[in-house]
């Protein structure tokens, strides 16, 4: 099973240091849960995943696990309200941008029969290309904007899945030197 071994000398090390609550309800260290989310992505193929933190001076039974566990679920809701204001966001711009070109298909029409020569035609074209234009972001934000928040979701998702364990002492000698 692959492993992320994560090395600290005590227990303090993982927490964000600005937070003043007890342990168990403090956040990750920002470099940690980035090393942690980074390091689950490399390993996402696989169907199981090990974290093993190895510190230097011994930590409450169960301490470190809870944080990370809390962590990574505040990080799912989190993405969760992210992707909804998204949506919001994507319909919101959608519907202006139909309303603009229905507007710009318009003003199109009567510019190209109401001014001549190449010049209308320029223009009608320009007015087209600009009709389709204001619906890149809304079709950008519906269609694709999901996959990278998917794919982030399924990471902490084999994280907050994964078999976590705290060993004290030395770790084992590294395999690449």
């Amino acid at each position: 099973m692959p492993c992320i071994d994560v090395r600290a000398r005590r227990i303090e090390q993982l927490f964000d240091n600005r937070d003043p609550a007890p342990f168990r309800q403090r956040d990750l260290d920002p470099d940690v849960a980035d090393y942690l989310v980074d390091a689950g992505g490399d390993l996402a193929s696989h169907e199981q995943l090990s974290i093993v933190f190895w510190l230097e001076q011994p930590a409450e039974q169960g301490e470190l696990e809870q944080a990370i566990r809390g962590h990574f679920e505040d990080m799912i809701a989190r993405m969760q309200r992210r992707r909804r204001r998204s949506r919001r966001t994507g319909a919101i711009t959608l519907l202006i941008g139909v309303l603009l070109v229905v507007l710009l298909f318009t003003l199109a029409q009567v510019v190209g029969a109401s001014v001549p020569g190449a010049l209308g035609a320029g223009l009608k074209e320009g007015l087209v290309i600009a009709s389709w234009v204001v619906l890149w972001r809304p079709v950008e934000i519906l269609l694709y904007g999901w996959i990278p928040v998917r794919q982030e979701r399924r990471v902490v998702e084999h994280l907050l899945s994964a078999t976590l364990s705290v060993r004290s002492g030395k770790p084992p000698r590294e395999a690449y030197p």
